[in-house]
Order: C-alpha cells, then sequence, then structure tokens
C-alpha cells in the first residue's frame, strides 16, 4: 500500500473503508443489535459514522469560500477542536439522532456513504489549500485539519463497527492511524498535562491512567 500523507486523501480513504464495511450483509442481519458502543445499536452507529464523515461536505457547504480569520490565531486545530467539542450539548443529541437517521436501513445507509465518497472525491479535488470550514458555531479550521479530525471519528467508528459485527478492520493506510494518535495524544496532554501522559505510558506505578484514556 502506497502511503498517503494527503489529509484529504486519508479522509477519503477512510470514508471508502466504511463503505465497504458498511456494505457487508452481517452488518444489515445486526442492524437493530447492540453495538459496541454503549447505548447504540449497530445501525445507530452506522449512522452516526455516516454523519461523522458527511460533516466534511455539510460544513463546506456551509461555509463562505471567501471567509477569513480575524487572526491566524483564531483558527482552530485538530486538538483544540476536540477540546471544544467535548463541551459542545451536540453529545446529548447524538444517540437520539442517530437512532432516528438508522431507520433508513443497512441498505440505504450503504448507499448514502458510498454516494459520500462520491462527493468528496469531487470536492477535495477542486478546492484550495488554504479552503476553511466553518465549525461549532462558525469557529474556522482548515478544510485539511477539518479531514484530521474526521480520520479520528471514521476510523475508530469503522472500528467500532467492525467490532460490533465481528468482522476484520478493513485495511487502511498507517499514517491515518498515525494521525489519530497524534491527535489524541494531543488532547490528552491538553486536558491532563505533560506528565500525567508519560506516567501513563511509561510510569504505571505513578500513574492514574484512568483519568487519562480514553480521550475520545
Amino acid at each position: 500500500m502506497a502511503h498517503q500523507t494527503d489529509p484529504r486523501a486519508l479522509c477519503l480513504e477512510a470514508t471508502e473503508a466504511a463503505a465497504t464495511l458498511l456494505a457487508l450483509p452481517v452488518v444489515g442481519e445486526r442492524w437493530e443489535e447492540p453495538s459496541a458502543l454503549v447505548g447504540m445499536t449497530v445501525g445507530a452507529l452506522s449512522a452516526h459514522l455516516v454523519r461523522a464523515a458527511g460533516a466534511v461536505i455539510a460544513y463546506l457547504d456551509r461555509t463562505d469560500p471567501e471567509t477569513q480569520p480575524e487572526s491566524p490565531d483564531d483558527l482552530l486545530t485538530p486538538i483544540t477542536y476536540f477540546h471544544a467539542a467535548l463541551d459542545s450539548p451536540i453529545h446529548e443529541q447524538i444517540k437520539d439522532a442517530s437512532a432516528s437517521e438508522s431507520e433508513i436501513g443497512a441498505e440505504a445507509m450503504a448507499e448514502k456513504c458510498r454516494a459520500l465518497v462520491e462527493t468528496m472525491s469531487e470536492r477535495f479535488a477542486t478546492e484550495p489549500p488554504d479552503r476553511l470550514v466553518g465549525a461549532l458555531g462558525g469557529r474556522l479550521l482548515s478544510l485539511d485539519d477539518f479531514c484530521r479530525t474526521r480520520l479520528i471519528e471514521v476510523l475508530m467508528h469503522v472500528d467500532d463497527l467492525a467490532a460490533s459485527v465481528d468482522v476484520e478492520m478493513p485495511e487502511t493506510d498507517p499514517e491515518g492511524r498515525a494521525i489519530v494518535i497524534d491527535i489524541l495524544m494531543g488532547i490528552a496532554r491538553h486536558l491532563n498535562g505533560d506528565w500525567a501522559v508519560l506516567h501513563a505510558l511509561a510510569r504505571s506505578e505513578r500513574s492514574d491512567a484512568d483519568g487519562v484514556f480514553p480521550v475520545f
């Protein structure tokens, strides 16, 4: 597998992996069963996965291409995006929204994801390198950084879905996983401080690991 460093290409690949997984018959067979995520059925998890991937197109459509921040320091990064998102009330609505969206069924959801892959491919190729998107109440971050946030959402939930239906995680570029690890480590450092993270990784006898991980 040729490694990709372009976050748009990696985001597209992750969404293609989601589409491949969603098309498996076993997903439809277990649609109403509990998933690996507490409080979500396989169908609700699938709907949440597709919504998470599709957010990049939704935010592109909502953001004027000419929009610029007052200062470069005002831009969110993948780490500050997730830190802000943790306090967002949307998390209280996710389970209900996902359950409702899952009512279209497995076949329609797989088709929705395949269509999203095509749309992503077309849009990513035409958007300029400095394109910004507005998220979390209109706060701006670069399209590439938003694609990095999608790697966390999509790859982790593809893994959740694979575990839910007892199949192997689809193969994807390890560079995408490396980006996810970097961001999650950055979030852990932001939330807990460097020494707490170092102790969790290398000094378990002095670690309160439950307070450091998981961070997502």
